[in-house]
């Protein structure tokens, strides 16, 4: 059946899928229940469109900002809050980000009589006595060719993979090295198989694919390649049908996360068939693609993940990534502050602001990490860390704590290597707090945002703001206090008045570790 075709053109996104049914949902923000594309545009709000189809080929499209109107490629804007209903295609604008829906057809499905396979994919090692000759494949080339692939094979492996120009590089070598008239990489993602690049020998090539075999081989975890001449030439002339050939891509996760397509039309004369050896050569390419793209997303991960995490927490995340997933979770927040800050700035100027800061941050954030604290967020003077996530802590609230009196610790040295230029000595505000939060990524596949969302992370930053009022550096919530009571010594502060919180709150300042609670 013929399903709703998205294509999205923007400075930063380009990308064309196919939407199989529900409503779908366009957007900066965050997947919520309903489907969610996530644009890379800032001119797009958090939540702007959302397109429900309708019978007869008609879509309904809503305009969720608040503020921006929806241009549409003909006739008036769609105003906020408002709905229509468009027949299909339609062409809309969100932010600098042109959106097309339209219907796409699915492409020609061959016969299961003529679809042949190879030896699955090797996912892992090979061991010797696994190999087989190429003489066992099919005709074999003459070695010159055979240099030639594996040359294109190495190059591609070598590239930079994950962008559009990568994904033109393999579906250009399907046509160039294995003959074919059309070659197409397709990623599947959340389910949806799109078109991530495409090479024809020339413009009369059908760029369509077969949903069929793509589910085929996604079922099988294998190769499939065509030999039309199993129906009969006769009857492939007529129908028109495509010599095609599939196979799988495999992600970090032995999933399939996509495949490498390719077609050859019948031309009424010569072999349309594809060779044994040609599939395997596909096999190999999209092996390449593959092994690519899970490096590139290793390293690229393990970048992100350095920034914020322990070495420990970042190889249980490379283990297991989906511990950054959303989920709600009790924690303990530290939130720090840098007394004076403006008029520090103001006085020092940036560049030699900046240094300063630099240095304290990383002296501070090396304490955090110490104790296996998640680094949530920089707020320029200001450092919000986490514990008990992504990775499960029990002493989470203990650990804070300790990060807490080890940054502190860290003041004099500061303040004896930056005084003379600063001036006045640095001073520190921490507050803690223990509680639940919705936790998980907010962010992209391009930048990480992992933290915690909810009232225990906006405490934790009325907390410390309350060391200001009562004068001392490190403050605990009644929370945290329960959880720390018997290993650290803490005194009572005072009962004060938290901006956002209705009743007043306890607080006790932390002292160091000890067995006893001083009053």
């Amino acid at each position: 059946a013929a399903m709703l075709s998205v294509t999205i053109s923007g400075p930063s996104q380009s990308k064309q899928f196919e939407h199989p049914h529900g409503p779908l949902e366009f957007g900066r923000g965050p997947q919520r229940e309903v489907r969610r594309v996530t644009l890379e545009d800032p001119y797009a709000s958090r939540d702007h469109i959302r397109v429900e189809e309708l019978p007869s080929g008609r879509v309904r499209i809503e305009n969720l900002s608040t503020s921006k109107a929806v241009p549409l490629g003909e006739g008036p804007a769609l105003a906020t809050g408002t709905s229509c209903v468009f027949s299909l295609p339609v062409r809309l604008t969100i932010g600098r980000t042109l959106v097309t829906l339209g219907r796409d057809d699915p492409g020609p499905d061959p016969e299961a009589a003529s679809l042949l396979t190879i030896s699955a994919p090797v996912r892992g090692g090979l061991s010797v006595r696994d190999a087989r000759p190429l003489e066992s494949l099919g005709e074999v080339p003459p070695p010159e060719m055979l240099a030639q692939w594996l040359e294109r094979v190495i190059a591609l492996q070598h590239s930079a993979a994950g962008g559009p120009e990568f994904h033109g590089h393999a579906a250009r070598a399907l046509v160039e090295l294995v003959g074919l008239d059309v070659g197409m990489v397709l990623l599947c993602q959340d389910g949806t198989w799109s078109v991530a690049a495409a090479h024809a020998v020339d413009d009369k090539c059908d760029l369509r694919y077969s949903r069929t075999l793509i589910a085929k081989i996604v079922a099988d975890r294998r190769t499939f390649y065509q030999d039309p001449g199993l129906i009969g030439d006769h009857a492939m002339s007529l129908r028109g049908i495509d010599a095609v050939v599939a196979s799988p891509v495999f992600g970090v996760r032995d999933e399939v996360a996509g495949a490498l397509y390719g077609s050859r039309r019948f031309r009424g004369r010569g072999p349309v068939a594809i060779r044994p050896l040609q599939a395997q050569v596909v096999q190999l390419l999209a092996a390449a693609v593959g092994a690519n793209q899970a490096r590139t997303t290793a390293i690229r991960t393990r970048v992100q993940f350095e920034q914020f995490f322990s070495p420990e927490l970042v190889h249980e995340l490379e283990r297991n990534p989906t511990l950054l997933e959303g989920r709600s979770q009790e924690v303990t927040i530290l939130a720090s502050d840098l007394r004076g800050f403006t008029r520090l700035s103001e006085r020092l100027g940036a560049e030699t602001t900046c240094r300063v800061v630099r240095d304290m941050m990383e002296r501070l954030s090396e304490r955090i990490v110490e104790q296996g604290g998640a680094i949530v967020d920089y707020a320029g003077d200001g450092i919000l860390a986490m514990w008990n996530a992504p990775v499960a802590q029990e002493d989470h609230a203990v650990r804070a704590c300790r990060a807490a009196l080890a940054m502190q610790s860290e003041l004099p040295g500061l303040n004896a290597r930056w005084q003379s230029v600063v001036g006045d000595p640095l001073r520190l505000g921490i507050g803690l707090n223990t509680g639940p939060a919705l936790v998980g990524n907010t962010g992209s596949s391009r930048k990480l945002k992992y933290g915690p969302h909810g009232h225990t992370v906006n405490l934790a930053s009325r907390v410390q703001d309350a060391t200001k009022k009562l004068g001392v550096p490190v403050l605990v919530s009644p929370a945290t206090q329960e959880r720390v009571a018997g290993t650290f010594l803490t005194q009572l502060a005072g009962t004060v008045e938290l901006a956002g919180v209705q009743a007043p709150v306890t607080l006790h300042q932390l002292l160091g570790e000890g067995k006893a609670t001083a009053h």
